[in-house]
């Protein structure tokens, strides 16, 4: 047998351990891909959280309790609202189910995901929920049904609370450990000052713009729907109240994000319901007041948050256009996370355009500077030291 020379032992030992490390990879991966949704609905949580976490650091002595302080008293809050707004609004969608077209049912329910709950099960839970002494008069096989139904949309509700505490972990740990992780990054695997560096230094910018500017977007869209829709009720003749005004606040904030849509997605089916209930109740007497509503939520809804609010609040963003097909089709292609998952996707895909590619195709060196498109996007990309996120790679 031949003896085997330090050099050969050594390169043998290395591919074997790079064998190990891509088997690794490819196990956390597929881990990943498995809960794609909490994964991504944790990234935008630790993106739109972080640029207040970086200032409670500046105060509290502490990356820890400033993580903690961020996520149960910012974050936590605001994800509640918005699975409240959500839950109204999937249970509606899920009571229209049954009166609509096929490919049109799976449209929505690829959308919403409300098939995951029966129409039915929710309402015998609420029934027993309002009128527990109902149970009393059950017989045996109608109590047995009736839990089995109750355990059904416990284990829904419990399958979203787990995804949903999953994803709050996974954003304190990124804001409490960001720092360490970005210093273990840049040392061992990238430098600043490298091609890859100044990717990831786009990437975690434009993420940061993306998902704070725009979070802060829905905040205070969702604000000023509230303020139209109470105000709407207070002046409102009778059968012509604007039903749910806080949840639709919160859906108007959510639908501004996609780029032209803004609050159409919300106002104008609520202006449909009101002149059809003021021609129901009053036989179009009242629908000059509907007229006047729809002109005030053209101007507060629409033409004001596209013209100072957004480029104010969002500040340098992504092109429209690209936002558009991706709040649009990210939903409709993966469900609920598309709504994260592929605005992240083009962030991605914009920046190797602008900073990668064009030396891949020249067959050039890889160089730190951004060669293509360079109005979209982050302008002059700065690695900050503070988060995972921007962590410069090297080469």
């Amino acid at each position: 047998m031949w003896p085997l020379s330090s050099e050969s032992s050594s390169e043998r030992a290395r591919v074997a351990w790079w064998i190990y490390v891509l088997s690794l990879a490819v196990v956390a991966g597929f881990v990943v891909y498995s809960f794609v949704g909490t994964f991504v609905l944790g990234i935008f949580a630790y993106y739109a959280a972080r640029p207040l976490c970086d200032r409670l650091s500046r105060r509290i002595d502490s990356d820890g309790i400033a993580a903690t302080v961020t996520v149960l008293g910012f974050v936590l809050p605001i994800v509640l609202l918005l699975a409240y707004a959500g839950f109204h609004t999937a249970t509606s969608v899920q009571s229209m189910l049954g009166s609509l077209p096929g490919p049109l049912q799976a449209l929505l329910q690829r959308f919403t995901g409300v098939q995951s709950i029966p129409s039915a099960q929710l309402a015998t839970v609420s029934n027993l929920l309002d009128n527990p002494g109902s149970s009393l008069a059950m017989d045996r096989q109608a109590v047995v049904s009736m839990l089995q139904q109750g355990a059904a949309v416990l284990g829904a509700l419990a399958n979203g609370l787990l995804h949903l505490v999953l994803a709050l972990s996974m954003a304190f740990y990124f804001l409490r450990d960001d720092d360490r992780i970005a210093a273990w990054f840049h040392e061992n695997v990238a430098r600043r000052e490298s091609a890859t560096g100044t990717y990831a230094a786009a990437v975690d910018s434009d993420l940061e713009s993306l998902y704070f500017g725009n979070f802060l977007f829905v905040v205070v869209m969702s604000v000023i729907a509230a303020v139209v829709y109470l105000g709407t009720n207070l002046l409102a003749p009778a059968n012509l109240a604007v039903p749910m005004p806080l949840v639709l606040a919160v859906l108007t904030g959510v639908s501004s994000l996609v780029p032209l849509v803004v609050g159409k997605l919300v106002y104008v089916p609520v202006t449909l319901y009101l002149a059809i209930s003021a021609m129901r109740a009053s036989g179009g007497n009242h629908l000059a007041f509907v007229g006047g509503f729809l002109v005030v939520c053209v101007v507060f809804l629409d033409l004001l948050p596209q013209g100072l609010i957004q480029p104010y609040v969002t500040g340098r963003k992504l092109h429209p256009g690209l936002l558009l097909f991706a709040y649009i089709l990210g939903p409709i292609v993966w469900g609920w996370y598309g709504f994260f998952l592929l605005p992240l996707v083009v962030v991605l895909v914009v920046e190797v355009i602008r900073v990668i590619f064009t030396d891949l195709v020249h067959e050039n060196p890889l160089t730190p500077t951004v060669d293509a498109a360079e109005d979209l996007g982050s302008s002059d990309p700065e690695p900050s030291g503070g988060d995972a996120g921007s962590s410069g790679s090297s080469d």
